[in-house]
């Protein structure tokens, strides 16, 4: 009798150590990614290992447009010539959740 208890005990401790907290989350009210200026900053330090330091830099400033509850980020195609038409070439777009700020998409366009 003694031994089925303190097997138990063992069990039951087990299965409750390894258990995640049952506290909640803290959500900030306008989310993790409040602002602009908020978004830019993340977009830029998710950007820059994957295209480098230097070609992240040069597609600055990016500008932050809140589309529903997703920051669309995108960079500044650099042009050296009149912008009518458009400058050639593709700049960083990073998609990032308000909310989560979860990087929901980046991409590179030609």
């Amino acid at each position: 009798m003694q031994r089925l208890r303190l097997l138990s005990l063992v069990v039951l401790a087990s299965l409750t150590c390894g258990q995640p907290s049952q506290r909640s989350s803290v959500v900030p009210k306008a989310g993790f990614v409040p602002d602009a200026v908020t978004a830019v900053s993340i977009a830029e330090a998710v950007l820059t290992p994957v295209y480098g330091k230097d070609q992240v830099a040069s597609e600055g400033p990016f500008k932050a447009v809140l589309k529903g509850d997703v920051w669309v980020v995108t960079g500044t195609v650099p042009c050296e010539g009149p912008t009518d038409p458009p400058c050639p070439g593709g700049a960083a777009e990073v998609r990032i959740s308000k909310r989560s700020g979860a990087i929901l998409f980046m991409t590179h366009y030609q």
